[in-house]
């Protein structure tokens, strides 16, 4: 650890020209424990939250980061998760189903997503809604921009589904034939 930290310090004052009274290095006794990635924090974005969901899949965000919706398409199935506002957790909302209005090559169509409850959700809830629909599948793998409209603990909230991103180099899954 002690080497990495000289290795650092000698970096800094090479290439960046701070002196050695500017880097602190720290005494702490060096660990032989590996490091193990699962416990490192996941890629963060500006907003604090992690760029994607817990499953890998795209965040929307619900009322100024209160509450995200995490989606996931690909292989003709489409799965929304609801989460907090760190896009972490999942949260177990009181609805039977969602429904996403899409718009798609001038077309817009509503899709109803069914709730799916995960075991760790509470009787009655459910954080997970899902769809076998192969049309909308299609639809978000071809860039469908729209909206999901839910309520969570009494509160209205709308989620912008876009495709804003750089789909250059970015993949979402195994998705053969894939073009944006």
């Amino acid at each position: 650890m002690k080497t990495h930290l000289l290795t650092l310090a000698l970096a800094c004052t090479t290439f960046v020209g701070c002196s050695e009274k500017d880097v602190q290095v720290s005494e702490a006794p060096e660990s032989s424990e590996p490091i193990v990635m699962d416990e490192l924090p996941p890629m963060m974005d500006m907003g604090g939250h992690p760029e994607h969901g817990p499953h890998g899949g795209e965040l929307v965000e619900l009322g100024k980061e209160a509450f995200h919706i995490e989606m996931m398409h690909g292989s003709g199935a489409v799965a929304l998760y609801v989460l907090d506002g760190s896009a972490t957790k999942p949260v177990a909302i009181e609805a039977e189903k969602l429904t996403v209005s899409l718009k798609h090559d001038g077309e817009v169509k509503s899709f109803e997503l069914p709730a799916n409850p995960q075991a760790e959700d509470e009787s009655g809830k459910s954080s997970r809604f899902t769809s076998t629909s192969i049309e909308m599948d299609q639809w978000m793998e071809s860039g469908a921009e729209g909206a999901v409209i839910l309520q969570i603990d009494g509160k209205s909230f709308t989620g912008k589904i876009s495709h804003d991103h750089d789909h250059e180099g970015h993949d979402h899954g195994s998705h053969e034939g894939h073009n944006h």
